[in-house]
């Protein structure tokens, strides 16, 4: 007697139209949903890496910036009313009158330093003056030295630009007087520019009060000039928005190490 089993294949037949059967609608818009949430934070991610190194970034490129122009300032200031030649020259001789700086201010016979007040909102200007001999380690704001083969004068004239750019113009003036002019941009983004002289009135260096330009003229005193307090107020960079407040002022106080009040006035 034969036995067929007729169920086994039908079960087979059963589960295989169920594995066929695919995703129900309701399936698809959840693993759509699923997917649209992953995509949204992966977007999320990258938009925050991004702005996180636009911020960085925009952080470095301003502390570079101050870096390189406190370091200018440093320089010229210090070195203001240098002569290379003590033993031999004289301040009066090394650093004749000059009367045409490009701000329009004058240094008189032996006069190191000058600038203008502008008043109003606007930017003051500084002026620095020295003498370097050839190959000594003396520089002009723009970073150069002097390999002439002779003594030169410096002039470095700071100034903000109408662009808002901090820009140092180094006047080179030779044995013969002739004059080399080169400008550069030290820093972006200044918006203002405020300069004050430390006048001492003993023959100790210090300073005992701030005057501007014009105060100093009117009391004869830049012989007396023993520091200078610059104020500069930048854009910010990282959070700045059109209407946003600018930077917290930076404030930088540099002493003259060439001038500590002694020196004779010309006459």
């Amino acid at each position: 007697m034969k036995i067929f089993l007729r169920h086994a294949p039908a079960r087979t037949e059963k589960y295989g139209l169920l594995r066929h059967a695919g995703f129900s609608l309701i399936e698809l818009m959840i693993a759509l949903a699923i997917g649209l949430m992953l995509v949204a934070g992966l977007g999320m991610i990258l938009f925050g890496v991004r702005s996180t190194y636009l911020t960085q970034d925009g952080l470095m490129r301003m502390q570079e910036g101050e870096r390189y122009l406190l370091t200018s300032l440093n320089n010229s200031v210090q070195m203001a009313g240098f002569f290379a030649d003590p033993m031999r020259d004289t301040l009066l001789n090394a650093l004749p009158e000059n009367l045409n700086n490009p701000d329009g201010s004058s240094f008189a016979q032996g006069q190191g330093i000058a600038g203008t007040t502008s008043g109003g909102g606007a930017s003051d200007t500084l002026n620095t003056r020295y003498q370097s001999a050839s190959g000594d380690d003396a520089m002009n704001c723009l970073g150069g030295t002097n390999t002439s083969g002779a003594s030169v004068v410096w002039i470095n004239s700071f100034a903000i630009d109408a662009g808002k750019h901090l820009v140092c113009t180094a006047t080179t003036i030779d044995a013969t007087g002739a004059r080399t002019v080169n400008a550069a941009i030290l820093v972006d983004d200044v918006v203002r520019m405020t300069v004050l002289y430390g006048v001492g009135t003993s023959a100790d260096g210090q300073t005992s009060r701030y005057l501007g330009s014009a105060e100093v003229t009117a009391a004869n005193a830049w012989p007396d000039v023993v520091s200078v307090k610059v104020t500069l107020i930048q854009t910010d960079l990282v959070n700045g928005k059109p209407g946003a407040p600018n930077r917290p002022p930076l404030v930088h106080v540099i002493n003259l190490m060439n001038n500590s009040g002694k020196r004779t006035k010309a006459t």
